[in-house]
């Protein structure tokens, strides 16, 4: 474009100079010597803004099948119940994966004055997993109760209380999505003669008709 103007304007100077060579009166010299007068110039466009991000919605939880009231399962299998706690509301998985022994010091010291010598602790080690991928995260864990081999009650329960390796965990913040899951872990008891060998769910509907895991 640079060289095209400059050709023209040395065009443009030759035809000035001869026609002031013809007559010095003549103003006609003066206009074609200014090949930009009158001339227009486009504004450069503005530039686009970028178009704002939309947020995608959440995504609405899946319809999930439910473990009936009173089944009876084996340790590693998984139940899926409904949810419902502090707000917080959907379905999840309850896998109980085994018993441990704890130690009975252990146990004695941290119930203090509500203890009791005639209780044998144990730990019920379980996995819980978004079923559905509502938001729960930050939940609590069902409260899962010991029983005996074979699905009966172990004489004793034991309620809120923690000791060292058998500590109850929660859910993740970010425990929204299906198929999410975290470790956590139920201090239980047994009565003299007693033992614990694997678990109940006895909450939201299971009261009357729990869902039960042995080995």
């Amino acid at each position: 474009m640079n060289r095209t103007r400059m050709t023209v304007l040395a065009l443009a100077g030759a035809a000035a100079l001869a026609l002031a060579g013809c007559s010095d009166d003549d103003d006609s010299g003066s206009s074609a010597a200014d090949p930009d007068s009158g001339a227009s110039q486009e504004a450069p466009p503005e530039p686009e803004e970028p178009a704002a991000e939309e947020e995608s919605p959440a995504a609405e939880p899946k319809e999930v099948e439910v473990t009936p009231p009173g089944t009876k399962l084996k340790i590693g299998d998984t139940a899926v119940v409904p949810y419902d706690r502090a707000g917080a509301t959907g379905h999840i998985g309850i896998t109980v994966t085994g018993v441990s022994d704890v130690d009975k010091a252990a146990f004695d010291a941290a119930l203090g004055e509500n203890g009791d010598a005639d209780i044998t602790p144990f730990c019920v080690e379980f996995t819980i997993e978004n079923a559905d991928g509502s938001d729960l995260g930050g939940s609590y864990p069902p409260d899962l109760t010991g029983v005996t081999a074979d699905g009966g009650d172990s004489g004793a329960t034991v309620f809120g209380a923690d000791i060292e390796g058998c500590e109850e965990g929660v859910a993740p913040d970010e425990f929204a999505e299906a198929g999410a899951s975290y470790e956590t872990k139920r201090l239980q008891g047994a009565g003299p003669g007693a033992s614990v060998a694997g678990a109940s769910y006895e909450e939201d509907g299971y009261e009357d008709d729990p869902v039960v895991w042995t080995p």
